[in-house]
């Protein structure tokens, strides 16, 4: 049976024996204490808490004097790039915000010469600005302008007579619009749903169920996607009601000498000239 050649140092060639290795793996045992040992000396000790025993009182060795003061508080630090990113994160939520959706209305009273004149006028201030006609009659005329041309709409306008009286309103309706959204897509869930049973319903009674709740979401959802319609229309095109009240006139009445006769003033003068 063959037995197991002994170890040889790499260095020298020479066969190691037991004692050797033995003497070898010590001396490596103690460098590795020794470089321990000097590792934790080069090393700050901890900060030593006194311990107290119970009921022990501190005998003091002097005159008593002021405790030394601890180290001042550092203010805290705000991490870098803390206060730019917080800054990014709100302007981003603001402009994650959707725009207001506002309705814009004005009903105007304007005194003319000429009415006839200054309903053609309005008509084709509401074509040049991309608009169109809504309603007009002898005396009132409802136009409708993009939301964008407004304003224009309403200077132009107060060029055409005098102003007897404007209302101005702007109705805010974002948050009805954003409900409507979210009942719409509701709606359509619910439908998909109804959808999907109704074609796998084997009873008549489940099928007769579940076309009359169908039939009544799909009304809903018709009656919410008008109103979110009506409510795109009005906030695309403002809507501006141009009331006209014609100028009076005032007949001026040429006055002649008077006489010295009252029934020649009461003949009056043009007459006799007639004569």
């Amino acid at each position: 049976m063959a037995t197991g050649m002994p170890p040889h140092d790499p260095t020298t060639g020479m066969a190691i024996s037991d004692g050797d290795a033995i003497e070898e793996s010590s001396s490596v045992d103690l460098e590795t204490t020794v470089a321990t040992a000097e590792f934790a000396k080069a090393a700050p000790p901890p900060p030593a808490t006194p311990a107290r025993a119970p009921g022990a009182t501190a005998q003091a060795a002097g005159p008593a004097g002021p405790a030394p003061p601890g180290p001042a508080p550092q203010p805290a630090t705000t991490p870098t790039g803390a206060a730019p990113q917080g800054a990014a994160q709100t302007a981003a939520a603001v402009s994650a915000s959707p725009a207001p959706l506002l309705i814009y209305t004005a009903q105007i009273v304007m005194a003319v010469f000429e009415v006839g004149a200054s309903l053609g006028k309005v008509e084709a201030l509401a074509q040049e600005l991309g608009g169109y006609l809504a309603r007009r009659d002898d005396r009132t005329i409802t136009i409708r302008v993009p939301a964008a041309r407004f304003d224009e709409a309403l200077k132009r306008l107060e060029g055409l007579g005098d102003m007897l009286q404007r209302n101005v309103v702007a109705e805010d309706v974002t948050e009805e619009f954003l409900d409507l959204g979210v009942r719409i897509r509701n709606a359509r869930a619910v439908r998909d749903r109804l959808e999907k049973l109704l074609d796998k319903a084997v009873k008549v009674e489940e099928s007769i169920q579940l076309e009359r709740e169908l039939a009544r979401v799909a009304g809903e959802l018709e009656r919410l996607e008008g109103r979110l319609k009506y409510l795109r229309d009005r906030v695309a095109f403002s809507t501006l009601t141009v009331s006209f009240q014609p100028r009076s006139t005032e007949t001026i009445t040429p006055s002649g000498p008077r006489l010295p006769i009252d029934w020649l003033n009461e003949l009056g003068l043009s007459r006799l000239l007639n004569l």
